[in-house]
């Protein structure tokens, strides 16, 4: 938490989120652009950024895009807003967003989402693949599989409904994982989407990232967004204190 209020405390480093907020997935250049600073000043404050997780970068051929993470503001949220009256800041922000219709999630294109857990690659690995386990955290739901590529995915809801269907793209035993997203109402295979989980250990902790190139024009964008953002706390949460995470249920679509 100390690394996230440390980068939080300076104007220029949270410019630099709101300008991610503004349009994600931009480069050194592009973020300098709107800095009266050096570039190696503007890359020292995206390290600093990238340290305490609030961005991610990816690598496109050549170019390092840096992207905004949300998941670390949502578990301070969690650890300290929420205690007081969830319930009534959850209907103002709803309401701000109806208001301005112009959330983060809208201007993304895609998503990448990433958070570092206090527990080993192998034991995020079975809490990922292993239905027993994604219940707990996964709004109830089992992802079920045999995990061969190839094979099929399905997200199974509390209500014994397949939510989602999908295929085994990659299977890197704690490593990568990788699978199609199709939901049911989908006809057209250019709507099915893919979803990559990355692992790396990092000693007693894993680096968790999750990357979904779901089309922002989409009207299930902004539901998916939040849903993993819930998702990547509850994994953290439930490995770290083996309790659920209390949060409003998800009962939409992804």
């Amino acid at each position: 938490m100390e690394k996230i209020f440390n980068a939080l405390g300076d104007k220029s480093r949270r410019y630099l989120l709101d300008l991610l907020y503004e349009r994600n997935g931009q480069t050194l250049s592009e973020l300098s652009s709107h800095l009266d600073m050096s570039r190696q000043a503007v890359t020292k404050h995206l390290k600093i950024l990238e340290d305490a997780n609030l961005i991610v970068p990816v690598w496109k051929g050549k170019e390092k895009l840096h992207y905004l993470n949300p998941v670390p503001l949502r578990l301070i949220y969690s650890r300290w807003i929420s205690k007081f009256d969830e319930d009534r800041l959850q209907g103002l922000y709803n309401m701000k967003d109806e208001l301005e219709n112009n959330t983060l999630e809208d201007k993304m294109k895609g998503f990448v989402y990433q958070i570092v857990i206090a527990a080993s690659a192998e034991k995020v690995w079975e809490s990922l693949t292993n239905p027993e386990f994604t219940q707990k955290f996964w709004f109830g739901r089992k992802v079920v599989s045999d995990w061969e590529v190839g094979s099929d995915v399905k997200v199974i809801t509390p209500e014994d409904n397949a939510e989602v269907n999908g295929k085994v793209l990659e299977y890197k035993p704690f490593t990568r994982l990788s699978y199609t997203w199709k939901t049911p109402d989908i006809t057209s295979e250019d709507e099915v989407t893919t979803v990559v989980f990355e692992l790396q250990e990092m000693g007693p902790t894993t680096k968790v990232t999750i990357l979904h190139d779901m089309d922002a024009e989409s009207a299930k964008f902004n539901q998916a967004a939040a849903g993993w953002t819930f998702i990547l706390c509850g994994l953290k949460t439930y490995l770290e204190t083996g309790a659920p995470m209390p949060s409003i249920p998800w009962k939409g679509k992804a």
